[in-house]
């Protein structure tokens, strides 16, 4: 982020106990433009408006689980391209009957991972 470079030629001194200075940097962490507390302190002096960047940390579990299935679906589907292009490698029907009854469980597995998806997908449609 780049540094704003403003002249302040008039120099004012606060004092603060420890428990508002943790209070205003606390604030600065989550001040979307504010670099330092004295330009978090004139925001707020002067009632212009403060952006704050907030996480709504009921999401988390939610997040992880969906990372998580997506990457055992991409896994699934990897493991159903490999037997396919094994599939259209072979000229006897019998080895195709073997890859086709090879990939029956993995497209099992996808179908509970995409009904797992579905009830995530309900939670966030509640949270909201």
């Amino acid at each position: 982020m780049k540094k704003r470079t403003v002249n302040y030629p008039i120099r004012k001194t606060i004092r603060f106990t420890p428990t508002e200075v943790k209070k205003l940097e606390i604030l600065l962490k989550r001040s979307a433009y504010c670099q330092t507390i004295s330009e978090l302190v004139r925001e707020v002096l002067f009632k212009r408006k403060l952006t704050l960047n907030t996480r709504n940390e009921s999401l988390d579990t939610t997040l992880v689980e969906l990372g998580l299935l997506r990457n055992e679906l991409n896994k699934i589907g990897v493991n159903i391209n490999q037997i396919t292009h094994y599939f259209h490698m072979q000229a006897d029907p019998k080895e195709r009957v073997f890859f086709v009854k090879e990939m029956l469980p993995h497209f099992e597995r996808t179908k509970a991972k995409i009904d797992a998806l579905h009830s995530l997908i309900e939670e966030l449609k509640i949270l909201s």
